[in-house]
């Protein structure tokens, strides 16, 4: 009986002693959990990120133009400064055969480098009146509009005559025909020679025509992107990383229209109707600009922002 209560005793004592054990260590794990490490906090305040900004303005002036058109003040240019993209209006009436003209245009992007896209939107040709002299030349009284095949148009990268509109300069006074704008060469820096009726002026030069040149800057053909003397894409606009010939501080060409004197009564009352649209996109990150199937050469240009 005596023993009986002794090995109940001993069992009991392991029993209690294996529990407060098992307390002890869970005590001591709970310890564990709530002592305090080494620790320090650095932090840096008043993050600012300010997205860039892209502005491009053009200026446009009649620098040139023959008597007629100087004397009677038929040449109109305004920038709507307000518009999303920058659209130049040229309105000009009574036009003749050996009419001409000059506009200029300065593209200034600022100091954050930009590529330029130029194209036309909503080109449009009208008949408009037809009058027995018309009529007789053509051959019928369908009233054809034909200005847009006789109007003699091209893209010039350099005018060195005055710039005041008088009729003091001279179509001779440009240089440089881009080629892109002479259906018969490829080649760069031709000077302005005197073309015939159809716009061939030699084997190397053969002006476009308006309808031509309106399909090469048609904004549903991509446009045409303004590119360099090498026929790469160029970037414009104040590089702030320092002088890169890549970049171009501010970029000019010149607009000629011209309509030969042997064009005759074919384009009596006819008209012409365009907007000239200018685009910019930014440089950096832009190996494609516009969309335009084009790869910049090398990716973006070296050190432009």
């Amino acid at each position: 009986m005596t023993d009986d209560n002794s090995q109940l005793y001993d069992l009991s004592r392991r029993k209690m002693l294996a529990g407060l054990g098992a307390i002890g260590l869970a005590s001591a794990g709970a310890g564990l959990g709530t002592s305090a490490y080494f620790s320090d906090t650095e932090s840096f305040e008043n993050n600012t990120l300010t997205a860039g900004t892209l502005d491009m303005s053009v200026a446009a002036s009649v620098v040139a133009a023959n008597d007629y058109w100087v004397d009677q003040g038929a040449l109109e240019l305004s920038a709507d400064a307000d518009s999303e993209d920058a659209v130049v209006g040229l309105q000009v009436d009574d036009v003749k055969p050996g009419d001409w003209a000059i506009i200029c245009f300065e593209i200034d992007v600022g100091t954050n480098p930009g590529y330029v896209q130029v194209c036309t939107e909503n080109f449009t040709e009208a008949g408009g009146a037809n009058p027995e002299p018309e009529q007789d030349a053509e051959g019928d009284a369908d009233n054809d509009a034909d200005l847009g095949e006789f109007l003699l148009t091209t893209v010039w990268q350099s005018y060195t005559g005055p710039t005041d509109g008088s009729s003091g300069g001279a179509k001779t006074d440009l240089d440089v025909l881009d080629p892109v704008f002479n259906n018969a060469s490829d080649v760069i820096g031709l000077p302005y020679g005197q073309p015939d009726l159809d716009g061939v002026v030699d084997g190397d030069t053969h002006y476009t025509n308006a309808r031509e040149a309106n399909d090469i800057l048609d904004a549903a053909n991509g446009g045409y992107v303004i590119k360099d003397d090498n026929g790469d894409i160029l970037a414009i606009g104040s590089d702030a990383a320092g002088d890169d010939e890549d970049v171009a501080d501010t970029y000019e060409f010149c607009l000629l229209l011209e309509l030969p004197y042997e064009v005759g009564n074919e384009v009596q009352g006819d008209s012409i109707n365009f907007d000239l649209v200018f685009k910019t996109e930014q440089v950096r990150n832009n190996d494609s600009p516009f969309d335009h199937n084009t790869t910049v050469p090398n990716g973006n240009q070296t050190g432009a922002n």
